[in-house]
């Protein structure tokens, strides 16, 4: 028998069984929804290096869906990361209830086409298997190259650096183009930048987003990733 480990507060999640645009899906939750009981824990590569970990509270799992922009200067050069671009949706209370559930859900999302609206007010839920996660904010890189995680939702953001990076466990999606995971990376805020309520932010469990260079000119590959935000 399970045990009852935490309540999340307005929801009750339906577990995640196979990916299906028929199945019925749940209700989606509020954005930001309050859980209790003990904090879910950051997952591992496996990797003799791990990411460091926070010293701060979890506030918000996230589940990104975008694209990671590259440029190549010709068909055979390495790929060079330029930015990304994601909407987030909030998983945080599956975060609680089912790290195996959430776990599931990147390399699955990185095949499912983004939801009209995206992470506006009006965009749509990330409905996958019963899993229906409303939109938490957006991610994107500024004018300056900074790392950007706008929640909307939440009314909090995180203008960040990146402090360390691991390569994705070699069982990680490789994404529609089988090009391969983009690297783990754990960022902080970044000072000088005025971050409203987050500190840090950790991107694991990547799906896709790896480019390999087949001609000159820009490329973007799509990708799905969690997000956990501490502060």
């Amino acid at each position: 028998m399970p045990s009852l480990r935490t309540i999340c507060v307005g929801l009750l999640l339906a577990p995640l069984l196979q990916l299906s645009v028929a199945a019925p899906a749940t209700p989606a939750s509020p954005a930001g929804a309050k859980c209790t009981g003990p904090p879910p824990s950051l997952p591992k590569t496996g990797n003799a290096v791990e990411l460091p970990a926070s010293t701060l509270a979890l506030k918000y799992v996230a589940i990104g869906r975008g694209v990671q922009n590259y440029t190549c200067a010709s068909s055979t050069s390495p790929a060079v990361a330029v930015g990304a671009i994601a909407t987030l949706y909030d998983a945080t209370s599956l975060a609680y209830s089912s790290t195996t559930a959430l776990h599931a859900i990147p390399p699955m999302a990185v095949n499912v086409a983004l939801p009209q609206g995206g992470a506006s007010s009006s965009g749509s839920p990330l409905n996958l298997a019963a899993q229906n996660l409303k939109p938490l904010g957006n991610h994107y890189f500024d004018a300056a190259g900074t790392p950007v995680f706008d929640l909307t939702s939440v009314k909090k953001s995180l203008f960040a650096a990146k402090a360390a990076n691991t390569t994705a466990p070699a069982s990680a999606s490789k994404g529609p183009g089988g090009q391969g995971a983009v690297d783990w990376l754990y960022l902080k805020s970044k000072p000088a930048y005025n971050s409203v309520g987050l500190g840090e932010v950790y991107r694991v469990i990547t799906a896709g987003g790896k480019a390999v260079c087949s001609q000159a000119g820009p490329q973007s590959v799509q990708y799905a990733a969690e997000y956990w935000f501490y502060g």
